[in-house]
């Protein structure tokens, strides 16, 4: 009976024992996470780059709860903190960007002279969770190619000439004293030209072949006494001609041309003295003169020299043929006597007579 009493007194102190213990361990546990969960608001609450609201709640939470509310108030806030860092890189990156920018685009704009630089900037750089370096400024280099420009070709000119002229027919070998004139020409094509111009012609005559100078005349000797063995004439001729010329090359500072023209004439010829009222046999002699109208045409063979795109020389002989005379006539006086037939048979031989003309004249282009 006193065994029995034993065993249960050593029963209860070990139930005892085992309790105490195990209640110590649980207070000692639930004391070392309160520390931690103190120390952790304790973090929090001292931070000054971000404020924290407590969070209130119902009820008893576990502590495993707490932690994990308090944890995730950490990563709210880590993340709030990383987003600013990046949003300060990226700032950083663009005002270092922008300045490189400026700096490249101001050297090169002292560096060349005529070229242009085009700065192309490179697309954004997306937001990264890490720093990433600063892209490198593209700067293309567009050189401008001058073109050549080509001179403006100027297709009309003016030719102020000057010449001489040769009259040969039956019985009569004229030389002019002033043969003058312009031309004003434009180029349809490359290498054909039409025009207009207008010309005056001169000579001297002394008449040496009249019939009845000799002594035998009946005119003598009061004719002769007044006149010797001829009178002077004087012939003018003014000309107005429609023209062309094709030119055999085109890119040569020389270019020949052969040329064709139609010419209306009107000339002129008259006594240059009047005769001084002299009468012999019935007949009177002064105020002789006779005017006719001829067309003729013309063939042209010379060149042009070209002194720049604006002046030039022009040379050229020329081959005139009458391709109808005495379309229209008119005498100076009704009076009929020897002389004033001579004049009408001295244009007539004229206007049948071959005509040669070599002239030099002035190019000005415009």
């Amino acid at each position: 009976m006193k065994l029995i009493k034993e065993n249960r007194r050593l029963t209860f102190m070990s139930l005892f024992l085992a309790s105490a213990l195990i209640a110590g361990i649980h207070s000692g546990s639930v004391k070392a996470q309160d520390d931690m969960l103190d120390e952790a608001n304790d973090s929090l609450s001292g931070d000054d780059s971000l404020q924290m609201e407590d969070i209130n709640l119902e009820g008893k939470l576990s502590p495993s709860e707490r932690l994990r509310q308090r944890r995730e108030k950490l990563e709210e806030r880590n993340k709030i903190m990383v987003e600013k860092k990046i949003e300060d890189i990226r700032v950083k990156q663009e005002i270092a960007l922008t300045n490189k920018l400026q700096d490249a685009f101001g050297k090169s704009l002292n560096n060349l002279n005529e070229d242009k630089v085009q700065v192309v900037q490179a697309a954004p750089v997306a937001p990264q969770p890490v720093v990433v370096a600063a892209p490198t400024p593209i700067i293309e280099r567009i050189i401008e190619v001058k073109e050549e420009k080509i001179p403006e070709v100027k297709k009309s000119k003016v030719i102020p000439y000057l010449g001489a002229q040769s009259i040969k027919g039956d019985k009569i070998d004229f030389e002019s004293k002033l043969n003058i004139g312009a031309n004003l020409e434009t180029m349809i094509s490359n290498q054909f030209s039409v025009g207009i111009g207008v010309g005056y012609t001169s000579l001297d005559i002394t008449d040496v072949a009249n019939d009845f100078v000799n002594s035998g005349s009946v005119y003598n000797p009061t004719y002769y006494n007044s006149f010797g063995t001829g009178r002077k004439m004087s012939s003018s001729k003014v000309t107005i001609e429609a023209n062309s010329k094709f030119f055999l090359t085109v890119e040569s500072r020389i270019k020949p041309f052969v040329g064709a023209a139609l010419s209306y004439n009107r000339s002129n010829l008259k006594y240059d003295d009047n005769g001084n009222g002299v009468s012999q046999n019935g007949v009177n002699f002064g105020n002789e003169g006779y005017s006719s109208t001829a067309m003729g045409a013309t063939a042209k063979l010379g060149a042009e020299v070209d002194f720049n795109e604006t002046v030039g020389l022009n040379i050229d002989l020329s081959f005139t043929k009458t391709l109808s005379s005495g379309i229209s006539s008119t005498a100076n006086t009704t009076n009929n006597n020897p002389d004033q037939g001579r004049l009408q048979n001295v244009t007539k031989s004229m206007e049948d007579s071959d005509i040669t003309s070599i002239q030099a004249g002035l190019v000005v282009r415009f």
